[in-house]
């Protein structure tokens, strides 16, 4: 499965064998460190050195075999890791030999779940679609790791309000790191935001960012100030990672013709108390937004735009995507980063980025130096 007998042409140094961690099972208990055989890049494919891989939700439910739909799920084995940065060390038939040796971020082949070849390994293989080669060569392989999931996500968003000329926006989890990066975005773009967050020391947060309007989940009285708070913005777009009673609420108070998008299910409920008026006679439209599904169907050319205002933005001091790294692991822990990410898991939350510290906390894979 791992070792592709196909025909690659390798020009820098790399190993026949390679640790990885593997996911021998469909329920996640079974999972380790392994030695498996160095993939060889195919055509159109390149050999690549991972340096750095973030742990996401998705990583998440992906080691733990809970990622996905009934024939969508990838087959065990799986090396989990949807994103990533590493160095160029090999490449295959009808590839420029120019790109050896470049440093690039990396997701996996979108969508195609069933050949997943993920990046919590010391070497992985990606079509040239699934790489995005920095212009920036002097840029860390920390920031390049996490330029795809959380930072498309929001441009994905932002095309969303551009496109349909959204003037106001509602966001849940807007204390993750996504949440903050697209308040960001959204304030620098001057479209007003309602942010939700569920933690008082959250609210501080945003008021220390410049918000005007945060709203905490947990009050007692947040329904009649999200009512207030509609009343004042008008949004007409909301993002959703929580769902459950939340997002009926949401749907509920936002104006006719509103769009509501989720694209997270922190909750682990339903969305209950969605009313016939609202969406027949109100024209209020209920949609998923996942970036898997979404990344294929943009053309490489306006990703590899994205991808170029993402990377600037990251280098200056006012950024929208900067992510501040607090924790590093080497990939012999994996099961660190697990548990975690498991410390973080409830009904209401899954977020390994919110510490005491309130930074965000990135828990990244390493290869051990020698």
């Amino acid at each position: 499965r791992y070792q592709r007998r196909v025909h690659g042409i390798q020009l820098m140094e790399a190993p026949k064998k390679m640790k990885a961690v593997l996911r021998k099972d469909e329920i996640g208990k079974d999972i380790s460190v392994e030695e498996i055989p160095v993939p060889v890049p195919a055509k159109n494919e390149v050999l690549i050195k991972v340096m750095a891989s973030p742990c996401n939700p998705s990583d998440f439910y992906m080691a733990i075999g809970a990622y996905g739909v009934p024939g969508k799920k990838p087959k065990p084995p799986v090396v989990p890791g949807l994103e990533g940065s590493g160095l160029i060390v090999g490449v295959g038939e009808g590839v420029s030999k120019d790109l050896i040796g470049k440093k690039i971020g990396m997701i996996c082949e979108s969508f195609d779940f069933i050949s997943y070849y993920g990046n919590w390994a010391q070497y992985t293989v990606k079509r040239l679609e699934d790489i995005y080669v920095v212009k920036d060569q002097s840029m860390s392989f920390e920031d390049i790791c996490y330029l795809y999931v959380n930072p498309m996500t929001v441009m994905i968003m932002w095309h969303i309000i551009e496109t349909a000329k959204h003037t106001g926006v509602i966001q849940t989890a807007a204390s993750s790191s996504l949440g903050r990066s697209l308040y960001r975005l959204c304030k620098k773009k001057g479209i007003p935001t309602i942010n939700i967050v569920r933690r008082p020391e959250h609210v501080k947060i945003y008021e220390e960012l410049g918000s005007t309007c945060t709203l905490n989940q947990t009050d007692s009285d947040f329904e009649a100030k999200l009512n207030a708070a509609i009343e004042k913005i008008k949004p007409t777009v909301c993002f959703d990672a929580v769902v459950g009673d939340l997002a009926g609420t949401i749907i509920k108070a936002m104006p006719p013709y509103s769009h509501y998008y989720c694209y997270g299910g922190l909750s682990g409920k339903p969305i209950p108390n969605v009313e016939m008026v609202d969406l027949l006679f109100k024209r209020k439209e209920i949609k998923g937004l996942w970036l898997s599904e979404q990344l294929p169907k943009i053309p490489k050319d306006k990703v590899i735009e994205d991808l170029d205002f993402i990377s600037s933005d990251i280098a200056t001091p006012t950024s929208c995507f900067k992510q501040n790294i607090v924790k590093k692991y080497l990939l012999e822990d994996f099961q660190k980063v697990l548990a975690e990410y498991s410390k973080a898991v409830s009904y209401t939350h899954l977020r390994a980025h919110e510490t005491s510290l309130h930074l965000v906390c990135r828990l990244l894979l390493e290869k051990k130096k020698k």
